[in-house]
């Protein structure tokens, strides 16, 4: 369910993909100054939009740095540095840790069991210092796996749950936004479920893995994730948000869908294949 929401780099203008650019290095040296250094494996755009959109809605106060890194060790790079960013590298630990965990679950994959060993102390310090957020996380990955175990295939309920688990990462404080910002993440997180079971359904056939979408037509993807995303877009505009609203609304509108138009095209390709 994770790695989707990025941006559509093409439809960026120059400005706006060197911001995108510095809020991702940020998050990468959040990472490092926070956590570790091999966190910073953990890096993904999920969070950067997390981090980017709350400092949107907050306008929160940020630093732009120039420095040298491993990556650009000869020139450097300019990046934001913020109390915003690090909650979203907090966030990236946790999710980031229960993702391994379920990989090691689902496939007994020895790499992903290793690798959640090295960041489960890092998640605990996490752990105590958003105990709402990280308890949400828990026990809706729990409720998850279990809807996941009953074969439930009405979709929304699955989707509801991950709505829920994002709807809380949305929150980072208890203030007037946080119901606005619920709401927000809980219609992304439904639709990113959606997406990605959409996605997968063939795959997940073909491994006869759990997947909420197979007794939906492929025919009928394309008109629910359309109105999943009307929710998404109603509860977006409430924010009212000024601040990065093109990088915003380029990740939402297009790039979130990049992997979604790769996914038509290879059926387009198989089906005037199979005539």
């Amino acid at each position: 369910m994770f790695g989707y929401i990025l941006a559509n780099m093409e439809k960026l203008s120059p400005e706006d993909r060197y911001r995108y650019q510095a809020c991702y290095c940020g998050l990468c040296r959040a990472l490092k100054n926070e956590h570790s250094r091999l966190s910073q494996l953990t890096l993904n755009y999920d969070m950067t939009f997390l981090a980017l959109f709350l400092t949107a809605v907050y306008d929160a106060p940020e630093s732009l740095i120039m420095n040298k890194c491993r990556l650009h060790p000869f020139k450097k790079q300019e990046y934001i540095k913020s109390e915003i960013l690090n909650y979203a590298a907090d966030m990236n630990i946790v999710l980031s840790y229960y993702n391994l965990i379920d990989n090691w679950n689902d496939d007994k994959s020895l790499l992903s069991l290793g690798e959640a060993r090295l960041l489960k102390e890092q998640c605990l310090k996490v752990q105590q210092k958003y105990p709402r957020q990280c308890g949400v996380i828990r026990k809706k990955l729990t409720e998850l796996s279990s809807i996941e175990k009953d074969n439930v295939l009405v979709p929304d309920i699955p989707a509801a749950c991950f709505g829920d688990l994002m709807g809380e990462i949305f929150v980072p404080f208890k203030d007037s936004l946080d119901s606005k910002l619920r709401s927000f993440g809980f219609a992304l997180g439904k639709y990113i479920y959606i997406l990605d079971a959409c996605i997968d359904l063939k795959k997940d056939l073909k491994k006869k893995n759990y997947n909420p979408m197979v007794l939906c037509r492929r025919e009928e993807f394309d008109d629910i994730l359309h109105m999943l995303m009307a929710e998404v877009v109603e509860a977006y505009r409430c924010l009212n948000i000024k601040k990065d609203s093109a990088i915003i609304e380029n990740i939402l509108f297009s790039g979130i869908l990049t992997k979604y138009a790769l996914f038509k095209k290879r059926g387009e390709k198989n089906d005037s294949g199979s005539l």
